[in-house]
């Protein structure tokens, strides 16, 4: 994935989906978050900031609301373009707001990244997305809350042989998961979060993420029938809030994706991040000053 060039201000974010997770609270919003592991998906969000008024059209239309009011600057426009759907499960209210706030005048980019992280916590639209997106590629595992250089996150594994097919299922607002599964989500995110670090691999996060995504009642009888045709060909699948991820070889996601598409009605293939992105963020950035 390359960064548009052609336009001054324009940047690319990837989106996130967590596998499976575990909420972290405190009162300073900075160390509040989750542990947990997810994916970085390709490609994300486009986005490109022009003189204007303080507002922040997707897709053409405008957006309001938290998280998005505390990382906007009220003498620019931002204007985001994107495949995926915005309150599904792709974390791009962390992608958004990251995007708002890079491209905010005299912004560093570690304030940035804090700045869409604080963001994200207090409006309760999101309490890890920021932190593994500053990790930048590929599998993440977030070891311990925060925003960016407050917790911790690392790349686990970098993949360029497999695909990412999506589908929504629905809509269901991150506080609104929060509130109807939060003993839930604590439970079996703490168990799957064990059972990952006692061998971290793509495989184990899927492993993991579908038991996480069934516990919680994410991933549910009926969409588990609907895969059973092509599970032989998938290393795994799960629901994360109501995205369904199912990650196959590339030579087996043109079966995935018609799949998925006649079975659900839609279907967004995507690509494990390379972690690219922050390398021409930073280059966009240096010879913007």
């Amino acid at each position: 994935m390359t960064i548009v060039r052609t336009l001054a201000g324009s940047v690319e974010v990837p989106a996130h989906v967590t596998g499976f997770f575990v909420p972290m609270w405190s009162q300073n919003p900075l160390e509040a978050g989750s542990i947990g592991a997810g994916i970085v998906l390709e490609p994300g969000i486009v986005s490109q900031a022009e003189r204007g008024s303080g507002r922040l059209l997707v897709n053409g239309a405008p957006v309001r609301g938290s998280p998005f009011s505390d990382v906007l600057n009220g003498g620019l426009d931002y204007r985001i373009e994107t495949r995926l759907k915005l309150g599904a499960g792709y974390g791009l209210s962390a992608s958004i707001a990251l995007a708002c706030s890079l491209l905010s005048p005299n912004t560093e980019t570690m304030e940035a990244f804090r700045r869409a992280h604080v963001a994200e916590v207090r409006s309760v639209t999101g309490l890890g997305d920021v932190l593994a997106l500053h990790a930048g590629a590929g599998l993440v595992l977030r070891t311990s809350p925060g925003a960016p250089g407050i917790g911790e996150s690392e790349v686990v594994e970098r993949r360029v042989d497999v695909a990412v097919l999506t589908s929504v299922l629905g809509g269901m607002s991150t506080k609104e998961m929060l509130l109807k599964f939060a003993d839930r989500i604590r439970e079996y995110g703490s168990v799957a979060y064990r059972k990952f670090l006692a061998n971290p691999s793509l495989e184990r996060f899927l492993e993991c993420s579908r038991d996480f995504g069934k516990g919680v009642g994410f991933l549910t009888d009926r969409v588990e029938a609907a895969m059973k045709p092509v599970e032989d060909v998938l290393l795994g699948y799960s629901v994360k809030k109501m995205v369904l991820f199912a990650v196959t070889e590339l030579r087996h996601a043109e079966e995935v994706r018609s799949h998925v598409q006649r079975t659900f009605g839609n279907c967004e293939p995507l690509a494990l991040g390379d972690g690219k992105w922050l390398t021409y963020l930073e280059a966009i950035r240096v010879t913007s000053r």
